[in-house]
């Protein structure tokens, strides 16, 4: 149901874990490129980010959980790195699944909201206020 690029409203999944703390799709893919990187600055590269935040994102789903979702090494010669934890991928995987499951029960409902908008260049009937004079904010009350 995502669609890159589409015009229509494309729902997105946010779990709030603590206060201040959530994760979605953006944290997701975090971890998505950690995993496939074992790097934290090739991670931020991949998603057009900086180090520092992608470092504060991680850091911040490290706090959340009972334990850590991605471990870094420092750098030295052979240079550092990030690996995802078995915590780190069952959260992944668990937000992947939730999310698809809330996909799959709002499709219905998608379709007919996606229904009633306009399409891409139609323009309305009647622009804001051509069909009557705007309401006198003193009368309305």
């Amino acid at each position: 149901m995502n669609v890159p690029g589409a015009s229509t409203p494309q729902p997105k999944v946010r779990l709030e874990i603590k206060q201040g703390t959530a994760i979605g799709p953006g944290k997701a893919k975090l971890l998505e490129a950690l995993a496939r990187t074992g790097s934290i600055s090739a991670a931020a590269r991949d998603m057009d980010m900086s180090y520092r935040r992608a470092w504060l994102l991680a850091s911040s789903l490290n706090r959340a959980f009972k334990g850590p979702l991605v471990e870094a090494s420092k750098g030295g010669s052979g240079g550092g790195g990030a690996l995802l934890t078995p915590l780190g991928y069952e959260v992944l995987r668990r937000y992947r699944r939730l999310e698809q499951k809330a996909m799959r029960a709002i499709e219905a409902d998608m379709r007919a909201f996606n229904a009633l908008l306009r399409e891409a260049g139609e323009t309305p009937d009647e622009p804001l206020g051509a069909a009557e004079p705007a309401p006198d904010p003193e009368r309305i009350g």
